[in-house]
């Protein structure tokens, strides 16, 4: 059972990019408020400085003992709006955090990541994510979840990547992280079948044990898998899952189609939100990865 916790209301972000996939799509963020801030690319910046090493006398290990709880991605082709509503997100929960873009994730090698709990990809261009970061690196990513227990959380585009074929392997994957085994991805698509894919929609999904309605946040966000005892969320006008999770090996893996993480200002595209923010939801899935507890599933 999922319940609603009471979060400040943050106001509404500049809108830079979308969720999409593989590259075929790309729904841009038509709402701009004031002037778009763009993902911070550089190593040294002072508003993102780089994550610090390993602390000394310290090894890798399954993550129960982290030295951060959260590496926030907010690199490029990540929507700036998106890591910053997560951001707020983990400062009220008061989880200790550290921002990293694609140039210092490229530069961690797998000690520095497994010094964290667990790692969050928020919505943006999957593609773009993708292109932006090493072979090496999407190595070494998989390699901190399934082998030394980084939970995962993606929204939108963070689940697009984090799904593939090749993730028992030690083969780069055609794209994305392919963290979790399966096919890459399809895309949702809200709306009357056989007519337009809107850029962004408000979507129900339904809860297992909860006989309430949520109204997300969807913008070019996929199906997520239909993983045995792993559909937490499921769209309501398919039935398709909406939020999923599943053990990557020794990583608890918990990815979302829609964005319960989005920001009050998304609604100005989306439509009509009938219920509200949705950051517990948001909440929940981070808290499962991070302590590899489960949420409850159809």
């Amino acid at each position: 059972m999922m319940f609603k916790r009471i979060l400040p209301l943050l106001v509404a972000f500049s809108l830079l990019g979308a969720c999409n996939g593989s590259g075929a799509l790309d729904h841009s963020m038509a709402v701009a408020v004031g002037t778009p801030v763009l993902p911070d690319t550089t190593q040294r910046d002072p508003a993102n400085p780089p994550v610090g090493e390993l602390p000394p006398n310290t090894k890798p290990s399954d993550s129960a003992n982290y030295t951060k709880a959260v590496l926030l991605f907010n690199g490029t082709g990540v929507s700036t709006s998106d890591w910053q509503s997560t951001e707020a997100i983990l400062k009220t929960e008061g989880l200790s955090y550290d921002l990293a873009n694609s140039a210092q994730l490229n530069a961690m090698n797998l000690a520095t990541l497994t010094t964290y709990g667990m790692i969050i990809i928020p919505g943006g261009s999957g593609g773009t994510i993708t292109s932006n970061l090493t072979p090496e690196t999407r190595l070494r990513v998989r390699q901190a979840v399934r082998e030394y227990g980084l939970g995962f959380v993606g929204f939108c585009a963070g689940a697009w990547v984090a799904v593939g074929p090749e993730a028992e392997t030690a083969k780069i994957a055609s794209y994305g992280l392919a963290i979790a085994k399966g096919s890459v991805l399809s895309l949702f698509t809200p709306g009357t079948p056989g007519g337009s894919t809107p850029t962004a929609a408000m979507v129900p999904v339904t809860l297992p044990n909860s006989s309430k309605i949520r109204s997300l946040v969807w913008w070019g966000g996929p199906s997520t898998p239909e993983w045995a005892n792993g559909v937490v969320a499921r769209y309501q006008e398919t039935g398709q899952p909406a939020i999923s999770e599943t053990f990557a090996g020794k990583g608890l893996v918990v990815i979302s189609g829609p964005h319960p993480e989005a920001p009050l200002g998304w609604r100005a595209t989306a439509g009509n939100d009938v219920d509200g923010l949705d950051y517990d939801i948001a909440v929940d899935m981070i808290r499962a990865a991070l302590d590899k507890k489960p949420l409850p599933t159809y």
